[in-house]
């Protein structure tokens, strides 16, 4: 990839100087190791820039052209009203409309997608001052993904039929009444199409401060009986009403091809994961980590918690990085879960290089990572064991299958840990490595009939592993002549 690979559209396409760029998502896709992305013709990668706004009186026209397709939206003054009580419209946090669409998964997530996500659209793509940002952010949603971003990957879907108007939206005591066109409820479509649409609405209208509610309105009726079991008991609907059609990681900023590029970052969404514990990192254009580490929400394991953590990071050049979330899974350390997200990165002053990796915080993200996993699968090992315990050795095969597998893999987890303790030794970290010999009982199993020097060596060398004492266990070898073992690879005893 070149530094700058939209420097062609920004010259056809001129912007602010003080606005990032939004590029299209096929262009994401700068991480080792993940799947190639298709070949996109010319007009897939310019369809989320290439916005021609044209001006007639006081609305204005979105002219988005991909090849030989061309997709009009057009609007009129806004019609949002404001209760009396209210001054003014709600304003926006962001300097980007953010409008919520459903991603799909990769096809290797625990809970299958598609998930929704907070999605950046520009105000600088229209031809007139927002002046109410409530409406124009609900064109951009009920416009569409733009030309391309459906076949990216991962792809964006918008479950908002094709042709839904906004007829109006109203903002009182905390609630956005909004009117769409008989398109909104379709025809003959399931439940299982109409909630997510109604959850994008619901959505991005929260997403505003001061609006808790939402009520929708079909060509000015509650007609929400079209929509069979999708009801509200209010009649208002909330966000909790659709939690389940959120990933188990949900960042809601920075958004989906967010621009701004604050430094540090500040990372802030919700989480139902193990122990509440999400795991972050910042990669560069070229996929080299930034930063490594994890935070904690407020409420995990069955349960949805807020997080929030900075992150800095330096760059020489602005440019995409990628934003990664997951849970590390306690079974085998693998990454659960896990969400990537666009950012723009600023340049940072001074800054020559575009990498400020720090090794020995990564190292030690990944250590508790092990750690964690290593952890859980012991105590699950232990409950194996009692429940084994005492029975015969033609039942139980389902537990003992278990077993075996956990001590497959706590053998797999323990080689990363020596493999990071290397490293950070290698680095001269000063670190504590945790005996892995603790989970033996102190009660050596009798072995009877062993010469008495035998067995009090033994003794000695048992209690030297149970403590992990492995200076006052190479004494021991060392002093006992032709030492002899029968478990393990061959070299040396201690190993």
């Amino acid at each position: 990839m070149s530094r700058d690979p939209f420097q062609h559209l920004r010259e056809s396409n001129p912007m602010p100087d003080d606005h990032p760029v939004h590029p299209p998502m096929s262009t994401a896709d700068r991480i080792a190791g993940r799947r190639p992305r298709r070949p996109r013709p010319a007009w897939a990668l310019a369809a989320g820039l290439a916005l021609a706004v044209l001006v007639g009186g006081g609305s204005w026209l979105l002219w988005v052209r991909g090849g030989d397709r061309e997709v009009v939206a057009t609007s009129a003054a806004p019609t949002t009203t404001v209760a009396p009580s209210t001054s003014v419209v709600p304003g926006f946090p962001e300097g980007d409309a953010v409008v919520y669409f459903f991603v799909e998964d990769d096809g290797t997530q625990v809970a299958p997608g598609p998930y929704l996500i907070p999605v950046a659209r520009p105000y600088t793509i229209l031809s007139h001052f927002v002046e109410d940002p409530v409406y124009e952010t609900l064109q951009f949603l009920m416009f569409g993904t733009y030309p391309g971003e459906e076949d990216d990957l991962p792809p964006l879907i918008s479950f908002i039929p094709e042709g839904t108007q906004l007829l109006g939206v109203e903002v009182a005591g905390g609630t956005a009444t909004v009117d769409l066109s008989a398109e909104f409820a379709g025809d003959g479509d399931t439940d299982a199409d109409f909630r997510p649409r109604i959850a994008q609405v619901v959505f991005t209208l929260t997403r505003f401060p001061g609006i808790t509610e939402v009520r929708i309105l079909i060509e000015g009726q509650p007609s929400l009986g079209v929509s069979r079991d999708v009801q509200a008991p209010s009649g208002n609907f909330r966000r909790a009403d659709f939690a389940d059609l959120l990933p188990p990681i949900m960042i809601e900023s920075p958004v989906y091809w967010a621009g701004g590029g604050e430094n540090p970052l500040v990372i802030t969404g919700t989480a139902d994961v193990f122990e509440a514990t999400v795991s972050l990192e910042l990669l560069d254009e070229q996929g080299a980590v930034l930063w490594q580490g994890f935070t904690t929400a407020t409420c995990g394991t069955g349960c949805r918690g807020d997080f929030a953590v900075e992150i800095p990071y330096e760059v020489a050049d602005g440019q995409i990085g990628t934003l990664v979330a997951w849970e590390t899974s306690m079974e085998d350390g693998r990454r659960l879960y896990e969400r990537r997200h666009p950012v723009w990165l600023n340049a940072t002053p001074g800054v020559t290089t575009t990498t400020t990796f720090d090794p020995v915080a990564a190292l030690r993200a990944e250590r508790y990572d092990l750690d964690k996993a290593v952890d859980a699968m012991l105590q699950e090992q232990a409950a194996i064991d009692a429940q084994l315990a005492g029975l015969p050795l033609d039942q139980g095969a389902e537990l003992r299958t278990r077993a075996a597998e956990l001590d497959r893999d706590i053998f797999e987890l323990r080689q990363g840990l020596n493999r990071v303790y290397d490293e950070l030794q290698r680095l001269a970290v000063d670190f504590e490595i945790p005996c892995s010999a603790e989970v033996l009982g102190s009660e050596l199993e009798g072995q009877p009939d062993l010469p008495q020097a035998v067995a009090d060596l033994r003794y000695q060398v048992y209690e030297a592993v149970r403590g992990c004492y492995w200076d006052q266990l190479r004494d021991l070898v060392a002093g006992a002549g032709d030492f002899s073992y029968s478990f393990g690879d061959s070299g040396a005893p201690v190993g």
